[in-house]
């Protein structure tokens, strides 16, 4: 949006001033020396204080050190007075803890008012100048930008209102105010209402509502630690209308309806056939406005990456938001975007798999959300494989969501392996090793409940005999992760088994499968062959990784036979991180619990107990 001149009466330095002060339409948050810090002060808190002298740290540290001296040279005389000293301090840290320290001291400062304000006399001081080019006075101003942070985006930002009140007429700056001038309106009086703007962000106790379609939850209030999930076709009816059903949140929907009008419009289009609608309220807490939304979004959408990938659909975004600042309404979006929110189909089962999963989150993390969101690289990782398994999910093949072939896919699952191993503070080879340990015997599991349940698959084709349902569901059920085989039960009715009419492979998987079970000698070989097999899958996975990483050549076959177990490694991987968040147990202990679970297995078959023996003594210590 071009900011044009709205008084004669200012003069050219202070247009200037407005015309580079916001952000470009749809620009990103600039990188300015505050970033590099930040990012240096995160490195020391990642890495292995054991490592700080490795050639390989040194290197980094040398790099970001060389950017932050890069970047110090943008700084205007006054911003540089007040960060100098805690930046020469910050460079000489010869420790981990020295540089986290520093630099935890240099952002209080960056952020700080005096900072900010002397960042802006910069900005003036050098539009004063009638020489400065736009370019120079946009390396002063992005600085500025980086200092308010995410309150620097949008068209009501607080750098655009800040330069409103640099060139606006004192008629539009009275209608903002609601109260006139007690003066005459000054220069000096502007570069001030501006400064004031810039330094105190608005702040208080604050609750952001969304909108979501083609969504719906297995009850009709879910709750998840600071996040409320209303359905609207029952929520917005009793806060409006028929008022038969009281909840929590009725009086401040009531409350918030004039600021925000897109709840009446929801109101409407949840009652008609085929729309789904939830709103979603987050309690933030004490925190500014600013970013107050994308922390919301990035929250719901934490949870929401957790029913997508265990095979949920995706919910949409209606683009509708309301933030409420100390229980008034301080923004709202002006509409929906609701299009096409009426499903091709009934997708009953696609969207209670998504709301079961919630339910489960809700149950599992409700808690431990209540006192602290996701860390960053959790979410990151989360929705890195959210994306990943857009490959066949749901999403695409019933609802045109885009689809992810299996390079990119298998590039988004490693992003989230590394994301997950740094912040369980585990070696990447050692999580590596973990997981194969947890696949190899999901996988022994898995090939003989198959074998065990062979007599049973494709009964349509072989002879009817009159107990086989029964037979099936005395020994197996199904659950949230699948096929539950009872192999004490399979153990106690074997012949029963044998007696159903099969074919000469399916009775040859069954007798196989049965003898593994009853013979440790039988198991071990079957699980070392498990073992070979998952440590041939975890190379090639390697491979394939450095394939696409490095652009080296790979054929489709390699890539596609490692799908599976990258798929069901990173899986395990978000179980352990997820674990992790809500017990708060160390990286390190999860990790051993993964390879205490193999080698008491080892350990099990090696004292010559066999699995049909450890079913039944596991059952009855149950």
């Amino acid at each position: 949006m071009a900011r044009v001149r709205q008084t004669s009466d200012v003069s050219d330095w202070l247009f200037s001033v407005a015309k580079v002060l916001p952000l470009p339409h749809r620009a990103f948050l600039p990188y300015t020396l505050g970033d590099a810090v930040t990012e240096l002060g995160a490195y020391a808190q990642a890495i292995d204080a054991s490592e700080w002298d490795s050639n390989f740290v040194k290197s980094n540290l040398d790099a970001l050190k060389k950017e932050i001296k890069a970047q110090s040279g943008n700084l205007g005389k006054r911003l540089s007075a007040v960060v100098d000293t805690v930046l020469v301090d910050l460079l000489d840290g010869s420790t981990p803890e020295t540089v986290i320290a520093a630099a935890a001291r240099f952002n209080e400062t960056w952020h700080s008012k005096r900072a900010i304000a002397n960042s802006f006399r910069d900005l003036c001081d050098a539009a004063k100048d009638r020489s400065s080019t736009s370019r120079a006075l946009r390396k002063l101003s992005s600085i500025i930008a980086s200092q308010v942070g995410p309150a620097a985006h949008g068209h009501f930002s607080v750098p655009s209102r800040a330069a409103d009140a640099l060139i606006d007429t004192e008629e539009d700056l009275t209608r903002r105010r609601d109260s006139p001038f007690s003066e005459p309106l000054t220069e000096a009086h502007r570069l001030a209402m501006a400064t004031d703007i810039l330094v105190a962000a608005p702040a208080g106790r604050i609750v952001v509502w969304l909108v979501y379609f083609r969504a719906i939850t297995a009850l009709m209030r879910e709750v998840i630690g600071p996040m409320t999930f209303l359905r609207a076709e029952w929520a917005l009816p009793n806060a409006f209308d028929i008022e038969l059903n009281d909840f929590p949140e009725r009086t401040e929907l009531r409350e918030i309806r004039m600021g925000a009008p897109w709840l009446d419009d929801i109101n409407v289009k949840s009652r008609e056939l085929g729309n789904r609608f939830v709103l979603v309220r987050v309690d933030l807490g004490q925190r500014q406005v600013a970013g107050a939304v994308e922390e919301a979004r990035r929250r719901i959408e934490a949870v929401l990456s957790i029913a997508t990938e265990a095979g949920g659909t995706s919910w949409r975004d209606a683009c509708a938001d309301a933030v409420l600042l100390d229980g008034k309404v301080h923004g709202s979006s002006l509409g929906l975007d609701v299009r096409d929110t009426v499903a091709p189909f009934d997708d009953s089962y696609g969207m209670g798999a998504t709301a079961d999963t919630i339910s489960y989150v809700a149950d599992q993390l409700g808690a431990v959300l209540t006192k602290e969101p996701m860390p960053e690289p959790l979410v990151e990782a989360l929705t890195s494989l959210r994306e990943a398994r857009m490959t066949d999910h749901r999403d695409v093949l019933f609802y045109g969501a885009r689809r992810v072939n299996s390079r990119v896919a298998t590039a988004l699952e490693d992003h989230a392996m590394e994301l997950f191993a740094s912040v369980l503070k585990v070696k990447p080879k050692a999580f590596a090793e973990a997981l194969q340990y947890r696949e190899t015997l999901n996988r022994t599991g898995r090939r003989i409940a198959e074998q065990l349940m062979s007599p049973f698959n494709e009964a349509w084709s072989l002879e009817h005999h009159e107990g086989r349902e029964e037979l099936k569901r005395t020994i197996s059920k199904y659950s949230q992760g699948g096929l539950v085989v009872s192999i004490a039960k399979v153990i106690a009715f074997q012949d029963e088994i044998r007696a159903l009419p099969m074919s000469d492979l399916q009775r040859a998987d069954f007798e196989d499968a049965l003898a593994i079970c009853v013979d440790p000698n039988r198991e071990e070989q079957f699980v070392d062959e498990m073992w070979r097999e998952t440590g041939v899958l975890r190379s090639r996975h390697r491979r394939v990784r450095n394939a696409v990483n490095h652009g080296l050549p790979l054929h489709e076959t390699t890539l596609n036979s490692i799908r599976d177990y990258a798929d069901c490694t990173s899986s395990f991987a978000l179980n352990i991180a997820l674990t992790w968040f809500k017990n708060r147990d160390t990286g390190a202990t999860l990790v051993q619990r993964e390879e205490s679970a193999w080698a008491d297995r080892i350990e099990r078959i090696g004292r010559g107990e066999s699995w049909a023996a450890h079913d039944v003594r596991f059952k009855n210590e149950s």
